[in-house]
């Protein structure tokens, strides 16, 4: 897991809940923030009535070693939504190599 840091730890962090960023004291660590926070690396863009645009602000690595650009992508929602859940999952999808083009079809 070259590109995972030291320990080959990868640490996904909610920036919406304050003892959550004591995490990031971990050097060793592969770090990756998600949240409504305008700082996270993986946050809500927009909400419609049914998707979820999200914004990648920064490069990922995935597991494969394969770097993720920053941008914009939408994720389909039936129902009501958590949108820190599906932040959650779109960032475990995305660091475990699946596709931007496939996270687009799923429905959360």
């Amino acid at each position: 897991m070259e590109g995972y840091g030291k320990s080959g730890r990868i640490v996904l962090v909610n920036t919406d809940i304050t003892s959550s960023t004591n995490v990031l004291i971990d050097k060793e660590a592969y770090v990756v923030t998600y949240g409504l926070n305008s700082r996270a690396t993986l946050t809500v863009s927009s909400i419609e009535e049914s998707k979820v645009v999200l914004c990648l602000q920064r490069s990922i690595t995935d597991l494969d070693g394969r770097v993720i650009e920053p941008q914009e992508f939408s994720v389909y929602i039936s129902g009501e939504i958590d949108a820190e859940m599906i932040l959650l999952m779109s960032a475990v999808l995305l660091i475990s190599g699946v596709s931007l083009d496939r996270l687009s079809e799923f429905v959360f």
